[in-house]
Order: structure tokens, then sequence, then C-alpha cells
């Protein structure tokens, strides 16, 4: 109901409602609302049991009220400019936008302030005597600060007087004379709080100590830094990056200095280090031709293995891998072109593999003969339509080095070992179908273009080897042609009782022949150790290799087979009938090996056989095995002749994997066994302070895998062997309500030792988390210690601790 004695001097009409009644005094000009009543001025909104609308001063005043059992009920509710207050009184007055605030309760970002006395100023300030501040949503909240005074600046910070931090109704030793909280709904710039610790090579640490700040709404920034007692230190900065609907990423950039021992002893060194990680992904819905994708791994070889800071997965691995793309499609039409620019490197032995920059132009199939079509042919395809092209042309810049060799004073050295090329390669096929089998003729060609050759030149006089490479365009050219038929076989088996109703029997011949006629680019002469006769060819050096010198007539022989069935399940449909569920007794049992007709001697390749399936739908079997049919002599070489006429075997086992796993799980709490959902282990990272992605509706959780591999070295009768073989295994345990223990491990029964392990307890507080990691043994083996507030407005608000056991190879973790 509109109240019009009031739209002479507010500039907007007051409108309100009440579900019991509404009474009206005419001679104080007062409405009185009674029941879920509401009271709406311009963007204001008040909600209460009981309100009391004043039209001469131009205010209102709302109250809440008991129910029978002295509960109370219609706490008023103030909402404006969205921010909302809960309180047991407020007063507001609708000319000067100011309000009298009782026992209030607000939300201001994601923190939740009390007090016990409120003025709301015009400008949407709130100022408070006697109060509180915290993140804990719960009406009694875990912990809180103990404020005196209170300044609540919208959208800007909150100031506070004294305040006392409180554990529940305890207070602690926590104190500080005045302090300021964020109060953004974007991100604010603070300071990032260090953990601590200490060790023996390297002293008392502090690490990830910082500043973060944000730029703009699109970027943020965080600078952290690591610093020692004993002179180690190192930088880091994140940049994280976003816009919506086009792209998204982020840069992380690391500097390590260590330093061991005095620079006054002989023991004394000092490595510095660093690390480049970037990631890119541009938005599909940003272009529909255009794509860029990038990721970046690149940086010093030592890094993670002498870096304070870095997390067990890094420091794991020892390959490393980047990849910068680009790439354009054309609609409607069948090419499309990329650019990239990739490195690779390994930090065992610190070689470098990069490739820059690297351009395909590619055409994806097409099929000439339909071009020929006229408009409006039968629907009948011809023959000759049936046939496709495709086409590659690919231009690559390589680099292969070591890491110390990359520097700038060395780049004319570096640009001198550049190998690159042209290769383009293109493919001619097309599928005829029987009710019989399916053929799939092919015909490809490879030219490779080189921008320089090897050549090779014997002195007599000084009885030297000169070898060089020479500028200049070299071409070379070589094609196949082959054929592929496939087939399938279908055996059915029905039973009439029991739960298993049919078993069915599938099985995939298929045989393949391929020609090479082969290309012989060697050159023969002098070439070899000491002047003796050998050969070399021109193009040993590139970078798309050459073509074989000798043809072939590959035949190539593969059977695969599977083996399914149909069972009655215990459970019915609508009718009462047993439902049939399919299930798998074989997935994969497949034969391979190769037969070439053109060798004059061992022309058969080792044969392959694999085995895949999952043992009553639990267990995981993965088998795999290469066997050899030809004798070798003493120098390991394979000769003509059989594995029978040896030792009378068929074939000699070369080399052979098994790999057995199975996961379980316990039912989810208020779901059936089986849900899935969710990521079920308990952290994904051991390092606790990357947080933990935590599903307590799993009870429990397991994860067991089992491999063992085995080669085999022959020299005529006589073999040696070598084996490996382990067993992995990581799970979770709720061991009480908010409780849960993860673990990861795992043991070489072949060197007789164990794989990184680590022990993760994880407590979930409500407000605040626990977190504790531990490596009980190997090079990394520490203890990290962490509780903090869930909320990132105070997620500093920590207590941290990290602590190696002992100094092994003074590395921390």
């Amino acid at each position: 109901m509109p109240l019009a004695a009031m739209a002479q001097t507010l500039q907007d009409e007051v409108k309100y409602s009440a579900r019991d009644s509404m009474r009206y005094d005419l001679a104080q000009q007062t409405v009185y609302l009674y029941g879920a009543a509401t009271v709406k001025y311009q963007d204001m909104q008040l909600t209460a049991d009981r309100i009391r609308l004043d039209l001469a001063r131009e205010e209102v005043q709302a109250f809440g009220t008991r129910d029978s059992a002295g509960s109370a009920v219609g706490a008023p509710k103030f909402s404006q400019g969205g921010q909302d207050v809960s309180a047991d009184s407020i007063r507001y007055n609708f000319k000067t936008k100011e309000g009298i605030i009782k026992d209030v309760r607000t939300t201001e970002s994601s923190m939740y302030a009390m007090a016990r006395l409120s003025k709301r100023h015009p400008n949407g300030e709130v100022h408070s005597l006697g109060g509180s501040l915290t993140t804990c949503d719960r009406p009694h909240p875990h912990y809180r600060f103990q404020v005196a005074k209170m300044m609540v600046i919208p959208d800007d910070k909150i100031i506070v007087g004294p305040a006392l931090m409180k554990v529940g109704n305890v207070p602690t030793p926590l104190v500080a004379p005045f302090g300021f909280f964020p109060n953004h709904k974007g991100g604010a710039a603070g300071l990032l709080i260090p953990s601590w610790g200490s060790s023996d090579q390297f002293g008392i640490y502090l690490l990830n100590g910082g500043w973060y700040f944000p730029i703009g709404d699109k970027f943020d920034q965080q600078l952290t830094a690591d610093i020692y007692s004993k002179g180690s230190w190192g930088l880091r900065s994140i940049t994280r990056y976003k816009q919506r609907y086009r792209y998204s990423g982020n840069l992380d950039l690391q500097y390590t200095d260590k330093v061991s021992s005095n620079r006054e002893y002989p023991d004394f060194s000092e490595q510095r280090t660093f690390f480049i990680r970037w990631n890119h992904l541009m938005d599909p819905k940003a272009s529909l031709t255009d794509r860029f994708t990038a990721s970046v791994n690149l940086g010093s070889s030592q890094n993670f293995t002498n870096n304070f800071n870095s997390s067990t997965s890094d420091y794991l691995t020892n390959t490393f891998q980047s990849n910068i793309n680009w790439s354009r499609l054309w609609p409607g039409k069948p090419y499309s072109i990329s650019v990239a620019a990739r490195h690779s490197q390994n930090t065992l032995n610190q070689t470098f593999d990069i490739t820059l920059p690297s351009v395909n132009f590619i055409v994806q199939r097409i099929f000439p003969g339909t071009w020929f079509r006229p408009e409006a042919a039968a629907a009948k395809q011809k023959w000759y339509e049936r046939i496709g092209v495709s086409w590659n042309s690919a231009f690559d810049n390589r680099l292969a080095t070591t890491q110390d060799q990359l520097a700038i004073g060395n780049l004319p050295a570096l640009v001198d070992r550049m190998r690159n090329g042209v290769r383009h390669t293109g493919a001619i096929s097309t599928s005829i179908k029987t009710r019989a089998f399916t053929l799939n003729p092919q015909i490809n060609i490879t030219d490779r273009t080189y921008f320089d050759a090897l050549r090779k030149a014997y002195n007599p006089a000084s009885a030297t080897l000169a070898t060089d490479t020479v500028p200049g365009l070299r071409n070379v050219f070589d094609w196949n042609i082959g054929a592929t038929a496939t087939s399938k076989f279908y055996g059915m088996y029905a039973f009439r009782g029991g739960r298993l109703t049919a078993i069915r029997h599938v099985v995939t011949p298929s045989a393949a022949f391929t020609f090479l006629p082969g290309n012989d680019t060697r050159i023969f002469g002098p070439y070899g150790p000491g002047g003796a006769y050998g050969s070399y060819s021109p193009y040993d050096i590139g970078i798309y290799g050459q073509p074989s010198p000798t043809a072939s007539g590959l035949v190539t022989l593969g059977l695969v087979q599977s083996v399914e069935g149909k069972m009655r399940s215990r459970k019915t449909d609508a009718l009462g009938e047993p439902q049939l569920k399919k299930i798998t007794f074989l997935d994969y049992l497949g034969i391979n090996a190769n037969y070439d007709l053109l060798k004059d001697s061992v022309r058969w390749s080792p044969v392959t056989a694999a085995a895949r399936t999952k043992l009553l739908n639990v267990l995981d079997l993965n088998l795999n095995s290469t066997w050899d049919p030809y004798a070798t002599d003493s120098l390991g070489r394979n000769i003509n002749r059989g594995t029978r006429t040896v030792d009378g075997t068929l074939a000699h086992l070369r080399a052979t994997t098994a790999a057995i796993g199975f996961e379980l799980q316990s039912k989810r709490y208020g779901k059936p066994a089986g849900s899935q959902g969710g990521n079920d282990q308990v952290v994904a990272d051991v390092d606790p302070s990357k947080g933990g992605r935590i599903n307590f509706s799993i009870p429990w959780h397991l994860r067991v895998n089992y491999s063992w591999s085995m080669a085999r070295n022959y020299r005529a009768a006589e073999f040696t062997e070598q084996q490996t073989q382990s067993v992995l295994f990581n799970g979770d345990l709720n061991i009480l309500k908010y409780w849960k223990l993860g673990f990861s491990s795992g043991y070489d029964m072949q060197a007789g030792q164990w794989t990184p392990t680590s022990l993760n307890l994880y407590w979930d507080l409500h407000c605040w988390e626990f977190n504790a990691n531990v490596v009980p043994m190997g090079i990394r083996k520490s203890f990290t210690f962490r509780i903090n507030v869930k909320a990132s407005v105070l997620h500093d608000l920590k207590y941290e601790l990290r602590k190696p056991f002992g100094n092994q190879n003074g590395l921390l973790y």
C-alpha cells in the first residue's frame, strides 16, 4: 500500500504491507504493522515481525518477537545496496538515510560482523561499539576477534579498535591495538605471511613470504621470497590472468641462490638456478579460426633438486617439456596451418632438444572424384569417388645441445649446430567393403629437402678421416604401396539355465602387405675406422632421417580376440523379470608378426602378444610379451637358424611385462555402492600448503598396482636376464567424522627399497583446517604441520612449521 502523505517530502513513495494486521494512529500519524511486515523505499527493504512507521518523523522502527516457547522469531532484516543486516531492533530515517541498529549481525565480503550498538551513516558506513569479527558462519562462532570499536566502509575495508582473538569464549594472547581487514568484493592487496623452520646446513629460514596485489579485474600478482640465515635465498613471481570468453593463464618465475658452507672454507659452493612455467589457454569461444596455446616448463636442470621449496612431483620428474602453438583453420576448407616452438630437457644428463620453429601445413583427406559429380547425379557412389588424398608439409629447425652450451656468448656456435629441413608427405587411399572383409589400399610418398649434408674425405697421407657439413639444397624421395584387409567372425553360445545366459566370441583377423622399393643413398669407400672400407650417407645428419637402403616386401599378420557375456542380475525390472547385464571375460587378446618377403635371411620379426582384461570387474590385468623365432650368435646377433635347432624351443622369450591392479572403496554415505563423483583421494599433492581436496562421503579408498618386467639378452644358447618388480599403493581413510588419513607409498622388490612415501592427516575444523604431512624416509624425509583459517580473507592467519629430519644432502621440504 503506498503512503501518499509522505510523498510530498520524500523522493519516492513508501510501500508497506503486513500478514496479520495493520493499525493506524491518526493522532500520532503512525502505522503499526504486525506479522511478516515489510516496508520498501527506493532500494531499501525492511522486514520484521513488528514494524512501527512514524509518518511525522519520516522514520521506521522494526522489532522481533518471541513465540510460545520463548524463542526469538521475526527478527528485523535490513537490505540496501547489496548489504544485508540482521539485528534485534532497527531504527531508520527515510530522509537522512541514517539508522540505529542494536545487536547487529551482517556479512561483509566473506566476514561476519557483530556489534552491540551500531549507527548507519548516509554514505553507507557503519560505526559500532562493542562487537566481534569472524569468518565462522555459526550463530556462536568457533573463533572471533572481540573489538571495542569497529568501522565498516563498504567495498573498502573494516577498521577495528583494540582487538582480542578468542577461541570460543577463551581469550588468546593474540592482541592488537588496531586492525585493518579488506572488504572488497574482488581481490585486495595484502601481505603473505611466511612459514618458518630450521636446517642444520642452511640455518633458520622463512618460506613463501611476500605480497599479493590484484592488477585490475583480469590480472593478479604474487611476489614471494625465501630467505635463509646462512646466505641462501630465492625469489618467485606468480602472475595469473583471465579474460572471460577469451583466454586464461598463469606465469610462474623462480630464481634460487643456494649457498653451501662458508665462503672462507674450501668446500664452499654456490649454485644459481631458475625455472619458468607459463600456461596459456585460449577459450574456444574466442575465435572460430585461430587458436593459441602455451605450456612452458623450462629452467636449470638442478632447480628442483636444489630448490628448498619444491614439491615432490617436481623433484621426481627428470624430463620437462614445452610447447607453444598457434594454428589457423579456414572455415569450409580442408586445410590448416600451425606454427609451434617445442623444447625438451633431461635433468639427469642435462641435454636440451629445441625446435624453433616448427611449421605444418595440413590438408585433410579430400575426395577429388566428387568434384566431377553432376549436381543432379544419382545417389550411388562411384568407385573413384571413394579415393581420398591427404597431404602434409612441414618445416622444422632443431637444435640438440647441453645445458652448459646454452649461453648468449655461445649463440653463433649454437646457430651453426642447428639442423633444418622440409618434408612433404602424401597419401592416396580408398576403402573396398565386401560381406566378408574390408580392403584398404594405400600409396604413400615422402619427399625430404635438407639445407646441408654430410661429407667425409679420407687422407691417405695422414691416415685421417675429415668430416664436414656442406651447405646446399639436397633432396631425397621415397615411396611405398600397400593394402590392409580386415574381417570379423562372431561365435555365440546360449545357456538354458543358470545366471549366465550367453557368451559371445569375437575374432578380428588382419593381414597387410607393404612394398618399399628402397633408395640407397650410401657412399662407399675408405670411410671406416683407420681407413677401412665402409660407408656413410650424406643424410645421416638429416632431421627427418633417410629412406631405407634396401627394398622390402613386408607382410603383417594380426589376430585380435575378445570374449563377452550376458548374465542375469539379481535385480528385477517392473515386470518382475531379472535384468540382464553385460560382463567381459577378455577385453583383448592379440598377436602380431611381420615377415619380409625380400630379405635373404632372418625374414620374421619378433612376435608380440598382449592380453588385457578385468577379472571379477575388480582386478585389472595387463600382459605383454615379445618372442624371437631366431637363434643368436656369440655376439647376440640374430642368425638364420630357428631356436628349435639350438635348444628345442619354438621361440625365445625376449621381454615380458605384467601389471595387476585393483581399486576398492566403500559405499558413499547415503548412496549405493558404485556411485561415482568427485576426487576421492585425500590430497592430490603431498605438500599440505597446496591445500587438500577432501571427500568425506567415501569412508575409505584403496588402490594397489603391481608391476613386473623381464628382459633377456641371448648369446648363442645362453642368456642373461634382468627383472624388475614393484608395488605401489595409495588411499585414504576416515578415522573420525571430520578426520581423514591419506597415504601413498610403494616398494621396489628388486632393489629392496621403498619408493617415495608420504602420510597426510587432514582435520576439518569447520572454519579452520588442520593439515600434517610426514615423509618418513628418503632424501626428502621431513615433517610439515599447518593450521589455518579456511576463508581466503584470513588465510594467512595460520601457524605453519616445516622441519627436515636430519641433514639429507641439504634438501629442505
